[in-house]
């Protein structure tokens, strides 16, 4: 019979690597993004001051927050928003993983906020539920490899069974030794893979900065038809940016889903240059931007020069902003063309393949029929990180739901945008300037 001490040290040996792997990529991962879990509950989860009393305490901030929920809501199902407010105005923290989940199904936080789905410890046995009803994305994707690998575990298990005389005994020293180095480049793997997350999530969110910087001063740093047409390539660039990081930069914008977001507020010649396909329509808006800022309309009417002198900080604004997003879409284009080096993934998936087939000959004298499972589980925990790392590498085209949150980036900038417009100037960028009243474009 084997003895427990055995059995002990073999799975500890074999499951040290599992354990540095995930320790090491956790601690980096969060020293590197700053997280705090106080203050993410505070930020994402508890509700916020009442948005309701801070728009009636200016009549700015009430017109903008009518205009979002007028033309562009973020969510249509603000009951269960509601619902979550209510739940944590009792017991907030007794009731978190219950709110937030209700929060996210409309892509909101419990304080009205647009958000991507998010993980909560209430969510342990859902999530377990999933990978045994094989409903894991990570699990089907792995599948292959797994089922590969418990196909060599129960070989190596009847055969030490039946023929323990001719086994093919390897010995725990040599894998535990080379674990050491498996768990170094899974981590190294991974954390590669999450930098340029990470990296896409800051663009984003620059790409959100200079589009509200855009939207802000625009209204009053160019006569309004100018500002009108300027603010509609404003609210139509986050989407063609979209269209381009997830490979759909050559597909005809009235065939993409973004259609409906992006159609209003360009009319047929700009549609026209856009599918043109000099550049990228991205870039090509940034181009229609440059060309408003620069033609011979972009000044006031009688505009002297002591007016020109007083409205060119507003305007080198403008022009600084556009570069900045041109700056923002070659970042992103450098994250989707240059992936991580081909050879460091193959070398990595090789080590591992080599390391987990030959896994029976150092369980199976120790645990048996036992190692199958055992096998099976300890593939399944490293095959899943090396999966992770090959999703989140490219975060615009391979993660699912959208989880680096591009549709996201965009509806906010178009609610921002048209609430800004609105605001300051009265209309409808939806519309274009020709059907807008001559008052309100005066």
């Amino acid at each position: 019979m084997v003895s427990m001490s055995r059995i002990i040290f073999a799975l500890g040996a074999v499951l040290a690597v599992e354990g540095t792997a995930m320790t090491a990529a956790t601690a980096s991962r969060n020293a590197r993004s700053g997280f705090n879990t106080r203050a993410a509950f505070e930020r994402n989860v508890m509700p916020s001051k009442s948005l309701k009393t801070r728009s009636h305490s200016s009549p700015a901030l009430g017109l903008a927050e009518k205009s979002r929920r007028k033309m562009v809501p973020l969510s249509s199902n603000l009951a269960d928003v509601q619902e979550s407010n209510k739940a944590l105005s009792k017991n907030p923290f007794k009731q978190v993983g219950r709110a937030a989940r209700l929060a996210v199904k409309g892509g909101m936080t419990a304080s009205g906020r647009s958000s991507g789905d998010r993980y909560t410890s209430s969510d342990w046995f859902r999530n377990i539920r999933s990978l045994f009803l094989l409903r894991s994305d990570i699990l089907k994707r792995i599948s292959g490899h797994l089922f590969f690998n418990v196909l060599i575990a129960i070989l190596g298990a009847t055969w030490f069974h039946y023929n323990p005389e001719t086994f093919l005994n390897l010995g725990t020293t040599g894998h535990s030794l080379s674990g050491a180095a498996l768990s170094l480049l899974l981590v190294f793997r991974t954390n590669s893979a999450y930098d340029r997350f990470w990296e896409a999530r800051k663009i984003l969110g620059s790409v959100v900065d200079n589009s509200r910087g855009l939207s802000r001063i625009t209204p009053t740093a160019l006569p309004p038809k100018q500002a009108h047409k300027f603010g509609r390539l404003i609210v139509a660039f986050p989407y063609l940016l979209r269209l381009h990081l997830t490979g759909r930069g050559q597909q005809k914008i009235k065939d993409t889903s973004d259609a409906p977001d992006v159609l209003p507020f360009l009319d047929n010649e700009q549609v026209k240059t856009l599918e043109s396909g000099y550049f990228s329509k991205p870039m090509s808006a940034l181009s229609m931007m440059n060309q408003v800022l620069h033609s011979p309309d972009h000044k006031y009417p009688g505009e002297d020069a002591e007016k020109t002198l007083e409205m060119l900080p507003q305007r080198q604004i403008l022009q600084r902003n556009v570069n900045l997003l041109v700056a923002n879409t070659g970042a992103c284009e450098r994250i989707l063309g240059c992936p991580v080096p081909l050879s460091y993934s193959r070398h990595l998936s090789r080590y591992l393949t080599i390391w987990s087939a030959t896994l029976p000959f150092v369980l199976a004298p120790i645990l048996g029929f036992w190692s199958i499972p055992v096998i099976g589980a300890i593939c399944w925990s490293l095959f899943s990180i090396e999966e992770v790392g090959h999703m989140i590498e490219e975060p615009f085209a391979a993660l699912p739901y959208d989880q680096v949150q591009t549709k996201r980036v965009a509806d906010v900038i178009k609610r921002d945008t048209v609430a800004m417009f609105d605001q300051q100037l009265g209309v409808n960028l939806a519309e274009e300037p020709e059907k807008q009243t001559a008052q309100a474009l005066a």
